[in-house]
């Protein structure tokens, strides 16, 4: 059941939108974008993967991307969140979730 639910995300190349408050710096913190990938797919597909990892902070302005990866049980897939639009301290971003996964 967990490995369909997480092919199933892959599988449907998962567009999914998030929020995250930017601080002064005008940056999303690594844990800011992972929470925010996460509530985005459990609100997209039910469930939160087991972990989401990016390697760090992301600039606050539109069309900055960053590569994360999805574990889930023994399935890994990468991720690309990318930022649609910066209103104040508020940022939108996406999150695509990559096509092929892998396993353990």
């Amino acid at each position: 059941m967990l490995r369909r639910v997480v092919v199933a995300v892959c599988g449907i190349a998962l567009l999914a939108g998030c929020s995250a408050h930017v601080e002064v710096t005008r940056r999303v913190a690594k844990a800011d974008l992972e929470r925010g990938i996460s509530d985005a797919l459990e609100k997209s597909v039910g469930r939160r993967p087991d972990t989401i990892t990016c390697p760090g902070a992301i600039d606050a302005k539109v069309g900055q991307q960053m590569r994360c990866q999805l574990v889930d049980g023994t399935i890994k897939a990468g991720l690309t969140a990318t930022i649609d639009t910066v209103n104040g301290s508020n940022v939108h971003y996406s999150v695509k979730v990559d096509d092929q996964v892998t396993t353990n």
